[in-house]
């Protein structure tokens, strides 16, 4: 029994509940651990073969990827994964909000240590990628998002985690249909305690919800389903 806590009650159910053949190949961008999050452990359940995950760390053998599955793990900084690779669907839970930002972005990828280094629209970029990675038009890119007007820092000051307001999402809709992409399905979650979650209209980012949010972890989830147009 996968134990699922937080955000993954909602975001789970939300990509596992579109993916029915296990024949279909699956890529799961910023995953190398698994065994973790329930987000590798649904797939495996569900009886998927031809999984691929990606991140910018090693899989190393110790992990529960490696004790569980034969997938294959490709470690390189998203931005430069190889486009001639597709699939029929393409996962990204709670990972795109890190895009830019120095664990997830420059230092990472080349070990340099510049100071104040923010790439902002690296999670534009990173969505593009995935969508160049959809097999055809029945193909699918699921993600999830914290919603909301916030910001996350480390004690640095450093920029760590973005939320996803009115504003950035119509910004990401607009990049997606200018490159022949569109959202075929879309859902927002909210919880005041991390267990009992409410699925809610796109209302919920009017600012005159934002009371709702919670300041220093997400607590509104934007899930989306992309597919070509």
């Amino acid at each position: 029994m996968i134990e699922l806590k937080g955000t993954k009650l909602v975001e789970v159910p939300y990509f596992a509940n579109q993916l029915i053949d296990s024949t279909h190949s699956v890529l799961i961008i910023g995953e190398c651990q698994g065994g973790v999050e329930g987000i590798s452990e649904t797939i495996h359940e569900k009886g998927f073969t031809n999984v691929s995950t990606t991140d910018i760390m090693p899989s190393l053998p110790e992990y529960w990827l490696r004790k569980n599955t034969t997938w294959n793990h490709i470690q390189c900084d998203f931005i430069e994964f190889d486009e001639t690779n597709k699939f029929d669907f393409v996962i990204s839970i709670s990972v795109f909000e890190h895009f830019g930002f120095w664990f997830a972005g420059n230092r990472m990828a080349n070990g340099l240590a510049e100071d104040d280094t923010c790439r902002w629209n690296h999670d534009l970029l990173g969505i593009n990628k995935a969508c160049t990675l959809l097999k055809d038009a029945d193909s699918k890119l699921i993600i999830t998002l914290p919603a909301g007007p916030y910001m996350n820092y480390e004690e640095s000051g450093e920029p760590f985690l973005r939320y996803y307001d009115q504003q950035r999402q119509n910004i990401i809709k607009q990049e997606l249909q200018r490159n022949g992409y569109q959202i075929t399905n879309e859902r927002f979650f909210l919880s005041h305690d991390f267990e009992n979650w409410e699925e809610m209209s796109s209302e919920i980012n009017d600012p005159q919800y934002y009371s709702y949010y919670n300041i220093h972890t997400p607590n509104v989830i934007w899930c989306l389903t992309i597919q070509k147009l």
